[in-house]
């Protein structure tokens, strides 16, 4: 049950397409917020902090409730910009913590990281930061100047293809550079 109703939160801009597009916004946002809470019900994180997620319920519980209860487009089409502002602040406050969010999930893999590794894990964290903030401006524009279709496309495609790139060349970063580390 947990993968399908991660399937459903990740298809979240198809889904408010769709109902947007053919329903009220009132009944799309129910909807969408009966999925953020079967989310948090069946789903679990080994990275993020209950309080985390708790303020990330809420917070999208706030701006869906804003379409819930005017029946408009509003609170729908800024969830992502909530998404990428709320992923944009633990990002960054775990720079300022013992272990950085990148070093949080880099430790479920290999627990004992070297010191090049941890100072690797913190550059990437920055490069997740800068992303959740140009994505969020986006994401704000498309809110709050584009027709649905095109909000859509970057929320529900462009965003998401974008993210695969910046992971996958992490990804391909690390595997090339992983073992020239000097291991201090």
């Amino acid at each position: 049950m947990s993968w399908l109703v991660g399937i459903l939160a990740i298809l979240y801009p198809v889904i408010a397409y769709v109902g947007l597009s053919f329903g009220s916004p009132s009944l799309v946002a129910l909807g969408l917020i009966i999925i953020l809470l079967l989310r948090y019900n069946f789903g679990h994180s080994l990275v993020f902090d209950k309080r985390y997620i708790r303020l990330f319920i809420a917070t999208v519980i706030v701006v869906l409730g804003y379409s819930l209860i005017t029946d408009s487009s509003h609170g729908i089409r800024f969830y992502p910009v909530v998404m990428s502002m709320l992923f944009l602040g633990i990002f960054a406050l775990s720079l300022w913590s013992k272990q950085s969010i990148v070093e949080r999930i880099a430790r479920i893999r290999e627990p004992d990281l070297p010191t090049s590794a941890i100072s690797y894990t913190r550059k990437v964290t920055i490069c997740w930061c800068v992303f959740f903030l140009i994505n969020g401006a986006i994401a704000f524009y498309t809110a709050v100047y584009s027709d649905i279709a095109t909000w859509t496309l970057y929320n529900g495609l462009i965003s998401y293809c974008i993210m695969a790139i910046l992971a996958g060349v992490e990804w391909l970063v690390r595997k090339k550079y992983k073992y020239k580390l000097p291991a201090n």
